[in-house]
């Protein structure tokens, strides 16, 4: 039977969020530009023609260009082999006027998933600069997000960044709360169960995904404090009556279903009687994930012209 509350979630609209990021970076482009005599560049990579991929592209382009910045796209066919990706992301690394790269996910399955032996997307992602890594996925930006070293990291990852700028804005406590991760996502839910379980938030993280039993997932789900969802499935659906009473729901799950709607994973309606606090979809994280990416390219055209150190603050 639903649980039932007096009052409905707190709505965690992801715009104001996006606006303080945005004033923030304005601010700081035009000194830039002057310091360095150079314009924060982002080459995005984009495989194939994935319906919100295609819509993410464009709001990330917009949100450069409006800030100042530029941004280049570089779309090639989903025929495209590993190697032949990884030499054009290896080739953007070594221009000089790029600052940022970014590789848009999903990439193919071949290379989502490769054979024993052959070269997925992990090579593809190490073909990136360390001072570049903008969606922080290669090598360089693994070891400080894994010990949680926060004054080192040089890149969090857009969307954990952007769920934890969305924690602070919203008053979001997590030490010694219970947080559940459903998804295996390497650039969302993969790093958001290191910032979480780490000294970065100092909660208890729980990461379920696909190979966790549906009985099992419902059971930890109905426990936690925080809910991150990054599934992005027609056939997954979090409703309220999983949901622990108060509990903070993060759906950062986005997919377009058949009438064109962009979708989560949460059902809204039921949730938002249950949580405490809720993000929607659209116009939850997706938005401050943008400007997280803008954000990161500012850094990393300040690392190239030795103008900034690593480290975030919360």
């Amino acid at each position: 039977m639903p649980h039932k509350l007096t009052s409905a979630a707190v709505v965690m609209y992801g715009k104001p969020v996006a606006e303080q990021i945005y004033a923030d970076v304005a601010a700081a482009v035009p000194d830039f530009v002057a310091r360095s005599k150079a314009k924060p560049t982002l080459a995005i990579v984009q495989v194939g023609h994935n319906p919100a991929s295609e819509r993410y592209v464009k709001k990330k382009m917009e949100a450069c260009e409006r800030l100042g910045m530029a941004a280049q796209h570089h779309r090639f066919e989903s025929s495209i082999s590993t190697d032949s990706l990884r030499e054009e992301v290896d080739r953007l690394s070594r221009a000089r006027e790029v600052h940022g790269i970014l590789v848009q996910l999903p990439l193919p399955r071949d290379m989502e998933e490769p054979a024993a032996g052959d070269p997925g997307k992990f090579e593809v992602f190490d073909a990136i600069a360390a001072d570049k890594d903008v969606d922080g996925i290669s090598r360089h930006s693994i070891p400080e997000l894994y010990r949680a070293q926060q004054d080192r990291l040089r890149f969090l990852p857009c969307t954990p960044l952007a769920v934890r700028r969305m924690m602070a804005f919203y008053g979001i406590e997590t030490e010694g709360r219970l947080a559940v991760v459903v998804g295996r996502n390497d650039i969302t839910a993969k790093p958001l169960v290191h910032m979480l379980g780490g000294r970065m938030c100092n909660a208890g993280a729980i990461w379920c995904h696909r190979y966790v039993p549906r009985e099992d997932q419902e059971r930890l789900i109905r426990s936690a404090d925080i809910v991150i969802s990054a599934v992005g499935s027609a056939h997954y659906r979090i409703t309220g009556h999983m949901l622990k009473p108060g509990a903070v729901v993060f759906d950062i799950a986005t997919r377009i279903d058949e009438a064109g709607k962009v979708r989560g994973d949460a059902e809204f309606d039921t949730a938002s009687q249950i949580a405490s606090h809720v993000t929607p979809v659209p116009g939850g994280v997706g938005p401050v994930t943008v400007a997280a990416l803008t954000e990161n390219l500012l850094r990393a055209a300040q690392f190239a012209h030795d103008l900034r150190r690593p480290g975030y603050n919360f």
